[in-house]
C-alpha cells in the first residue's frame, strides 16, 4: 500500500537514515515560516489565524480539499476572506497548514514510549477516536494522491529520533527484527486505526467503554507484534 508523506509524518516512515540515538523525543514547538510573518502583524494575528486554522480543519475533514469552500472557513472562522489570502496564500497552502498542526498536536499530545509500544498505540487511538477529524484528514490526504505536507524540522527531527529508538531497540533485542521499523511502524498504524477504516466497523458509534476496550485489545495486540 502507498503511504502519502503526509501518513509518513505521524508513521514515521519518512526515509531519515538511522542511527543510534537517546531513546528520550524533544519537545516539538509548533512552527513554521507563517508564524514569523504572522508575529509582524497587529496583535491579534495570531488569534484569527488559529481560528482560521480550525475552522478550516473542521471543513476539509467533511469536504476534503477539493470540495471545501474557502468562504465558508472565512465566516466560521469570523475573519474575511482577502484576511485567509493575505495568511496562507491559497486552499491548498491552508490544507498543508491544517495537516501539519494536526501532525504537530500528536506528537505534542500522544506521549511515545521505546518501552511501551503497545502502550503507546492505544494511546494513538485515544487521540484519534477524540478528534476524529484528523484521521479523516489523512485519509483525505490520501485521496488528493499523496500531497505532502512539508512539516517543520523540529516534526522531523522528532520523527527520526522515534525510528533510530525502535531500531536501537532492535539490535538490543528489545523488540522484534523480524520487521524492518518502517514495516514495523506501518502495521502498528494499520492496528491502531483498525476500527476507523474497516468496512463495517468505520460508521458505528461508540461510547467511552466501547473505546477503552478497542485501545485495550490494540495495546495487545501490538506487544504481541513488537515481542522479540
Amino acid at each position: 500500500m502507498f503511504l502519502p508523506h503526509s501518513y509518513s509524518l505521524i508513521l514515521g516512515t519518512k526515509n531519515v537514515p538511522i542511527r543510534k540515538v537517546s531513546h528520550s523525543a524533544p519537545t516539538v514547538k509548533r512552527t513554521s515560516w507563517l508564524e514569523g510573518m504572522v508575529a509582524a502583524m497587529k496583535p491579534d494575528a495570531s488569534a484569527t489565524r488559529a481560528r482560521i486554522v480550525a475552522a478550516a480543519r473542521g471543513e476539509f475533514s467533511v469536504h476534503g480539499l477539493a470540495g471545501a469552500r474557502v468562504d465558508r472557513i472565512a465566516v466560521a472562522a469570523k475573519a474575511s476572506k482577502e484576511r485567509l489570502y493575505a495568511y496562507f496564500g491559497d486552499k491548498e497552502t491552508l490544507f498543508r497548514a491544517v495537516v501539519e498542526d494536526g501532525f504537530a498536536r500528536f506528537i505534542e499530545e500522544v506521549p511515545f514510549s521505546i518501552d511501551d509500544l503497545g502502550g503507546y498505540a492505544a494511546r494513538e487511538y485515544l487521540h484519534l477516536a477524540a478528534h476524529p477529524e484528523e484521521h479523516r484528514l489523512l485519509l483525505w490526504t490520501q485521496l488528493q494522491g499523496g500531497m505532502a505536507a512539508s512539516g517543520t524540522d523540529d516534526i522531523h527531527s522528532v520523527i527520526a529520533e522515534r525510528r533510530n529508538a525502535m531500531a536501537a531497540a532492535q539490535r538490543e533485542g528489545l523488540i522484534s527484527d523480524a520487521f524492518t521499523v518502517d514495516d514495523l511502524i506501518t502495521m502498528m498504524f494499520g492496528i491502531t486505526s483498525a476500527w476507523m477504516t474497516a468496512p463495517s466497523r468505520a460508521c458505528e458509534s461508540a461510547d467511552d467503554a466501547e473505546i477503552r476496550r478497542r485501545a485495550s485489545k490494540i495495546e495487545a495486540a501490538v506487544r504481541r507484534l513488537c515481542t522479540p
